[in-house]
């Protein structure tokens, strides 16, 4: 273990590395979350009492992040290339949202963020639905469709960048590209 991962005892820092983990390991015990985040099962426990404690914790940053990258984007109001490219700079929390709590909210064991979740990805959906409103986007797939898409790129893209297949600034140009040209030459 390195010295810089014995010393991590901030919370947001263990749930970053937890989010990636239970991403891959939904059953990971606390003892593998410790490990991964470089710190005492001790530690761990008193940051988080329980896993459960831990995965509201975790579910609540990933909903948060979800929304401020929502507000910085101006999602409601500004124009729509400049939202889907705003979005995409900031596509992690979108693709944990899809992967740890909104196509699966009972994975975790906390299916009560099932609320909040469906609340962003509705508001992931009126985006698009004012993106084909100014035919930037296409209108012969639905807006949840188009949402569903871009939460998915987002997901393979963090992925793909957890496991050093793609840097995260490629990762961001690609998402658009993607839901705009799809994968045309």
């Amino acid at each position: 273990m390195e010295a810089s991962a014995a010393m991590r005892t901030d919370a947001a820092e263990v749930l970053d590395s937890a989010i990636p983990l239970l991403a891959k390991n939904r059953a990971a015990s606390m003892q593998v979350v410790a490990e991964r985040a470089g710190i005492s099962r001790a530690t761990l426990v008193r940051l988080f009492p329980t896993r459960r404690h831990l995965v509201q914790a975790m579910t609540e940053k990933i909903l948060n992040d979800c929304d401020r990258a929502l507000s910085r984007a101006e999602a409601d109001t500004a124009p729509v290339r400049q939202v889907l490219t705003a979005m995409a700079t900031e596509y992690p929390p979108f693709a944990q949202l899809w992967n740890l709590v909104y196509a699966r909210p009972d994975a975790l064991g906390v299916p009560e963020v099932g609320t909040r979740a469906d609340a962003i990805f509705d508001r992931t959906v009126e985006f698009f639905e004012r993106g084909q409103s100014t035919d930037l986007l296409r209108k012969d797939m639905s807006a949840t469709w188009l949402a569903s898409t871009f939460c998915a790129l987002a997901e393979t893209a963090w992925e793909l960048t957890l496991e050093g297949y793609m840097g995260a600034r490629q990762a961001s140009g690609f998402i658009p590209a993607m839901l705009l040209y799809g994968a045309a030459a």
